[in-house]
């Protein structure tokens, strides 16, 4: 990788766990912040039932001097599975939301599960009167799924609206393969693509990749994207065969070329709830101080967790 160094980051630990319902049994995964006043946010996720099929949720915290204290957490699911055999049955997970008309969207990724391979990923919309406490679908059909550029999968949507145009990060398959280990379970390959609507339901996508992959990799994952001075800053996670994920970041001054750093944005600590892995990324600003809140073991099944930045990611 290459670009520039990266700012300090201090892990304080985990800060929301599921709740326990019948409905969030475990996870927080992809955690993503709504700002509600000036000093409380709402922290959207996903979380998975019995069955392990994913639902939107969210908590509630206050920012002070401090960190972040937890207010409450979502006594519903946001928005669940979608009905059998739709493209989001076994679970829909929360992944961005944009404010347009007077409309609060949300983007979030459905998926199912495959035969030939474990699962398919597709782009959701859905929409909320309620001021995001819970979303309806706009259809029962996915705003973005297989086509001739991304004819394998289609998920973890970040969505702006920028210069009269939305623009989408997504992740997108390029191709499944035999697990090269003799492994039961094919190995999927996806990194990060770019695409744009002037509705945001109908999306326009290329063949260029805003990441390619470098030597061994084989999963770049859960884009969120910023506007930083005249550009753009990245934060997503990557792993490599036979390695676990980590966060990094990457700028652009387009949003469709973009430069990686060498390190990561963080790794795993010691021991405890994210030593296995770190991923799922993004940031919660409260004034002048940076939040980096992400996921860690088994893609987030104990919560998700927070990390006090210094020193600010730059476009």
């Amino acid at each position: 990788m290459t670009g520039r160094a990266e700012p300090s980051v201090e892990p304080l630990g985990l800060l929301c766990r599921p709740n326990g319902l019948d409905w969030a049994r475990t996870h927080c995964l992809g955690p993503f912040t709504q700002q509600l006043t000036p000093s409380t946010y709402r922290i959207h996720f996903a979380s998975r039932d019995d069955r392990n099929r994913s639902h939107g949720a969210w908590a509630e915290f206050e920012a002070a001097d401090d960190g972040l204290k937890l207010l409450r957490f979502a006594p519903r699911p946001s928005i669940a599975p979608g009905k059998l055999g739709a493209f989001d049955d076994s679970g829909a997970v929360p992944a961005s939301m944009v404010e347009h008309d007077g409309r609060l969207m949300m983007y979030y990724g459905g998926w199912t599960l495959g035969g030939t391979v474990p699962f398919h990923f597709f782009v959701g919309l859905a929409q909320s009167s309620d001021g995001g406490e819970t979303f309806e679908r706009i259809s029962e059909a996915p705003v973005l799924g297989r086509n001739p550029h991304d004819p394998y999968l289609a998920g973890a949507p970040w969505v702006l609206r920028d210069n009269g145009v939305f623009r989408m990060w997504y992740v997108s398959g390029t191709q499944w393969i035999d697990d090269p280990d003799g492994g039961p379970k094919p190995v999927h390959y996806y990194t990060i693509k770019h695409a744009v609507s002037d509705d945001g339901v109908s999306w326009r996508t290329s063949e260029r990749l805003c990441l390619p992959y470098l030597e061994g990799e084989h999963a770049l994952a859960r884009p969120v994207v910023m506007r930083e001075g005249h550009g753009y800053v990245m934060i997503y996670c990557a792993r490599r065969l036979n390695e676990t994920y980590r966060i990094y970041t990457a700028t652009s001054d387009d949003g469709i070329s973009w430069k990686r750093t060498d390190e990561p944005l963080l790794t795993t600590s010691r021991s405890g709830w994210d030593s296995e892995m770190v991923c799922y990324g993004s940031l919660l600003q409260h004034g002048d101080v940076s939040y980096l809140l992400y996921n860690g073991n088994a893609y987030g099944k104990d919560g998700f967790g927070v990390a006090r930045m210094r020193g600010r990611l730059a476009g």
